[in-house]
Formats: structure tokens, sequence, C-alpha cells
């Protein structure tokens, strides 16, 4: 009886990693096409858990939204801390999903100049 519960333990487990590599390996490039011209959001390349947003020209405000995913499934839309460009100074939009989210549907919001 041992025998079969370690056989069915294991391949429960398995199981759920193939799903949980599947969920999480399409979640980087599940990334939304939509936006304001000039802006997009992505995966930080330092922190697989960090949505990044960005535009690359002109001066104001946006923000990155994202869904966070993980093992208890997906939650949101969130917004993360704004990111700006003025007299030269600029920042990224982030929303950080935490140690067991991982952002997905990302687009930059509420782009104003």
């Amino acid at each position: 009886m041992t025998s079969t519960l370690k056989k069915f333990g294991t391949t429960a487990s398995a199981m759920g990693l193939l799903a949980a590599g599947v969920t999480f390996g399409l979640a980087p490039s599940a990334q939304a096409a939509a936006g304001p011209s000039g802006c997009s959001a992505y995966v930080s390349h330092t922190n697989d858990h960090v949505a990044v947003g960005w535009c690359s020209s002109g001066n104001g405000t946006w923000n990155v939204q994202a869904y966070c995913g993980g093992p208890g499934g997906a939650r949101g839309p969130y917004k993360g801390t704004p990111g700006y460009r003025t007299r030269g100074v600029e920042k990224a939009a982030t929303l950080n999903c935490g140690s067991s989210g991982y952002p997905y549907n990302m687009k930059v919001v509420d782009k104003k100049a």
C-alpha cells in the first residue's frame, strides 16, 4: 500500500510541476501588444517576478499594469509604481508580483504628458 501511495504522490507531484512549468514558461512571452505608442511592457531582465513599463520618448508619467499568476492562481490586474521622464531624469514603471507570482498580460497605462 505504501508503494502505491508513493507512486501516486510522485505522479501527482510530477504532473503539478509540469503544469506549473507550462504556465510559467508562457508567462514572460504573454505580453500585451496594446498600449500607448512608443511604450512597452516586459518582464524584468534581472527578476522574473517584476513587470517593467517603459516609454522611449517624451516627457511625462506612465504606469505598468499586469496580472500576477502563481501557485494560488491568477490575481489582478494590478498597477505598479509610476514611471516618469522629466528634465533628463527618467525612471521605469515597475510592478513586483512577489516571490511566488509571475507577471503576465502586461501593458503600459495612464500615460500623461
